[in-house]
């Protein structure tokens, strides 16, 4: 079983509706502040936690925000909290050409259509079969409103049969964000352009330290969060699409630790990039592949970028920064491409689950 996140878009709300969803926003925010304030107290429920309350809100709201508070423990104050709602509160329905969402405000029940891709209706129309509906969070993003709906749905992996298929290896590292390789076929992803784009934030967030501007670094970090992301959603389908194209059946990515440590590359490369979520990019590769029906396994790291896929030769001095050349055979490659071709073979044997 797999759980994704459905982002749905509300149809063309009226001026109205919306007035009404930013107060419904305002009015949760207000009230996970006040509880902050109040020291987090406990025990609490939809009844006994009004008295915190600046304006009306529906009582699964209220519950969802008891929640949202108690499990961001580190927040002093929230900037917004975003209304949520579980799966007993959020009815889905398809509804003529629409598939429609009713849920609770502090002005009563609404039901609005919603805007859903060929993929998303999939899912939906298996709601209640094989597709679990999960909690739901109505949030605001460039003047346009959305429903973000967990589901979880199963996942068919490709069995290992007695005729193996492709097998594609992935390496990741600070020079190269990833590389696949596949049967001799490779592809790159860059960090240069990830390196440029992090030192143009730290070096803005300096520049904001020095005039004290604390409102402009916070917000600028989570811009910078947002867009790293971003980059891993892109990278991830990416290298799934390119994998079902060529009737990769199997997926290998190494169990990473001290990808960081590894790092002898000037300081500012480093600090651009020692700090990207390799975890999170391997674990958005492995759930979008399986989703598309491809096995993922995990190897062992060790030796993957000191040995000589075609003769075996294993030995510190065959890398020399890029640049791999075997000194038993003679074989010459780019060090990042061996790597992944290694992954791919699992020279050091497969690991457990990252």
């Amino acid at each position: 079983m797999q759980t994704i996140t459905l982002r749905l878009r509300l149809h063309r709300p009226t001026q109205a509706k919306i007035r009404r969803y930013r107060e419904l926003v305002e009015r949760t925010t207000a009230f996970a502040n006040n509880l902050v304030a109040a020291g987090r107290p406990k025990g609490l429920t939809s009844r006994t936690a009004r008295e915190y309350l600046a304006g009306d809100l529906p009582s699964a709201v209220i519950n969802q925000a008891l929640r949202d508070v108690a499990a961001h423990r580190d927040v002093q104050k929230f900037r917004v909290l975003w209304p949520s709602f579980n799966n007993q509160n959020l009815r889905l329905k398809k509804v003529g050409d629409f598939w429609t969402a009713a849920f609770p405000t502090q002005a009563g029940r609404v039901r609005v259509p919603l805007s859903v891709t060929a993929k998303q209706e999939a899912i939906l129309s298996r709601l209640g079969r094989d597709v679990k509906q999960g909690a739901a969070k109505l949030y605001e993003k460039r003047g346009r409103w959305y429903l973000a709906l967990s589901v979880t749905l199963p996942v068919e992996e490709k069995a290992a049969g007695p005729v193996p298929g492709k097998v594609a290896g992935i390496d990741m590292g600070l020079r190269y964000l990833a590389v696949v390789n596949c049967e001799g076929e490779t592809l790159f992803f860059h960090g240069n352009q990830a390196a440029y784009i992090r030192r143009r934030y730290h070096a803005f967030r300096k520049r904001m330290g020095k005039a004290k501007a604390l409102k402009a670094i916070r917000q600028m970090k989570d811009k910078e969060a947002r867009w790293m992301k971003d980059q891993d959603h892109k990278i991830s389908r990416a290298i799934v699409d390119w994998c079902l194209a060529r009737g990769v059946s199997t997926i290998r990515m190494e169990k990473l630790e001290g990808i960081r440590r590894r790092n002898t590359r000037k300081r500012d490369f480093g600090r651009s990039l020692h700090s990207w979520s390799f975890y999170r990019l391997q674990q958005f590769i492995a759930y979008k592949a399986r989703l598309a029906g491809i096995r993922v396994e995990w190897v062992n790291p060790k030796d993957t970028s000191r040995t000589c896929p075609r003769c075996g030769h294993c030995a510190k001095e065959n890398r020399n920064g890029i640049r791999f050349r075997c000194g038993k055979c003679g074989y010459e490659a780019h060090a990042d491409v061996v790597g992944a071709w290694n992954v791919s073979l699992a020279i050091s044997g497969l690991a457990e689950a990252a």
